[in-house]
């Protein structure tokens, strides 16, 4: 059913369609799920139960302030890009369209994918906060949003949106800008290296789901 629903080049699959991608009749679908909208939170629900031990090894780094950043937004797009049926990038596409599309749907798409991608960075912040090496006056969830959104917009923009095709970007430079600009606005001591020049060596990213 999640394969129907990354589906491209067609309409939002309706009722009917998600009961046949589950094999079953539209009757013993709405028995069990009630409306579209609750089959949309539970695929949304099981994607998160499948990602949830990645997501859990986001939450914390024994790596230098720096190298922690880094490491994170590579893992990041890497993830969402990752040569799988369904990527990540997939599953975010997904819950945003529902969710811009209708807002009833965007609860779902917050609680399973937005909020706990997120919260997991924020984890991840507050222990460089402890530390001392992130400014303790910065909001941990401001600054997740701040990272996690040029490289989440990105990737769509490259592949969901299929604009690779159109106007192709670097991404390994867009993550070093993006993690520069990160580090010099919220880093006690910010990086004397330049935008482009991300720490030697950088980690291989861990991948997420």
């Amino acid at each position: 059913m999640t394969l129907h629903l990354m589906a491209r080049g067609g309409e939002r699959a309706s009722f009917r369609d998600l009961a046949a991608a589950a094999e079953v009749s539209p009757p013993t679908l709405r028995h069990y799920f009630g409306d579209r909208r609750a089959v949309i939170d539970a695929v949304l629900e099981e994607c998160l139960r499948r990602g949830r031990p990645g997501l859990d090894a986001q939450r914390l780094s024994d790596l230098p302030f720096e190298a922690s950043i880094h490491t994170y937004a590579r893992s990041l797009v890497n993830a969402l890009r990752a040569e799988k049926t369904v990527r990540l990038g997939d599953i975010f596409a997904l819950s945003l369209a529902e969710g811009l599309t209708d807002p009833t749907y965007g609860r779902p798409a917050l609680e399973h994918i937005v909020e706990p991608t997120l919260q997991a960075l924020e984890a991840r912040l507050a222990v460089h906060i402890a530390r001392g090496e992130m400014r303790a006056d910065v909001d941990p969830r401001m600054a997740a949003l701040q990272l996690v959104s040029p490289l989440l917009l990105a990737c769509l923009h490259q592949d969901q949106l299929e604009g690779a095709h159109l106007r192709a970007m670097n991404l390994e430079k867009l993550i070093a800008t993006t993690c520069g600009a990160f580090l010099r606005a919220f880093a006690v001591s910010p990086p004397v290296w330049g935008y482009d020049e991300p720490p030697e060596p950088v980690l291989a990213a861990a991948d997420w789901r």
